[in-house]
């Protein structure tokens, strides 16, 4: 294949181009042609990617809804990793707070994190307004502190631990994985934060394309991503960075786990980006 596949990606931290370097290697050391593009931005990639700037897009949830609503449907999501399915919002509190459940935060300060931010944001409102007969009984306290990332960062989930930890809010939403991270590196006293919450599981990232792109260049990119041998050295180091086990094809199955966010986003005004 002659043409250069142009793959981009968001810089969200220092790891994102040692992750797309071995990814860009991988490929030209195999007869293929691939090279990234790096945004500072969720918003500049969906643009690009739908102007047809870039072939492949590595999107969040968000980015792909948009570019899926924007497009009229005409994109494709080619694969994922595994770790992006069944993906969860944790709402966690102080373990003396006696909050014990959604309804119990009546008259309470609930904090999101950034407002582009499926896992503690968007999706977390929605769970809230299901549970509470009125969303006004919460005092709803956001931090912004990494918009255009769409929550990449976690800079706004760990925000949110702090402020529970130092009583400026008595409860927040963040992501799963932040929710694990924070409990294996002990980012706070034994037992002294809980989770009262988590939420159904949901679709985070993907693989996006053009449905116009050449079938070839999406059955190329498809085989040689899932051929990746994690055993390989580089290729585990590229994995564990990125926290996957394996990547996997996005099936009709998976698409369904986009659902619940694109109602969402409608429903929020979210489809354009607001800010």
């Amino acid at each position: 294949m002659q043409k250069t596949i142009m793959l981009g990606a968001v810089a969200y931290d220092p790891k994102v181009l040692p992750i797309w370097d071995i990814i860009r290697d991988y490929f030209n050391d195999r007869g293929v042609r691939l090279d990234y593009v790096m945004f500072s931005n969720y918003e500049a990639q969906v643009e690009y990617l739908l102007s047809g700037k870039i072939d492949i897009a590595w999107n969040t949830n968000v980015a792909w809804v948009r570019c899926h609503e924007q497009s009229n449907g005409k994109v494709k999501a080619l694969l994922m990793r595994d770790t992006d399915i069944d993906f969860k919002s944790v709402f966690i509190t102080k373990s003396n707070s006696n909050i014990k459940s959604i309804k119990d935060l009546k008259g309470k300060k609930f904090a999101l994190g950034s407002a582009d931010s499926a896992q503690a944001a968007i999706l977390p409102y929605k769970f809230l307004e299901k549970e509470l007969e009125n969303i006004n009984d919460v005092k709803i306290v956001r931090f912004n502190s990494d918009l255009g990332k769409h929550g990449d960062t976690g800079k706004s989930e760990f925000d949110i631990l702090e402020a529970i930890l130092n009583d400026k809010v008595d409860a927040g939403a963040i992501g799963i994985s932040t929710w694990v991270r924070m409990i294996e590196q002990g980012m706070f006293p034994s037992d002294e934060i809980e989770s009262f919450y988590t939420s159904e599981g949901y679709c985070h990232c993907n693989f996006t394309v053009l449905d116009s792109l050449d079938n070839n260049i999406q059955k190329v990119f498809t085989e040689m991503m899932l051929a990746q041998d994690p055993n390989e050295p580089i290729i585990k180091k590229m994995m564990q960075m990125e926290g996957l086990n394996k990547w996997v094809k996005t099936t009709h199955k998976e698409l369904k786990g986009y659902e619940l966010l694109t109602q969402t986003m409608k429903e929020q005004n979210l489809i354009n980006n607001n800010w």
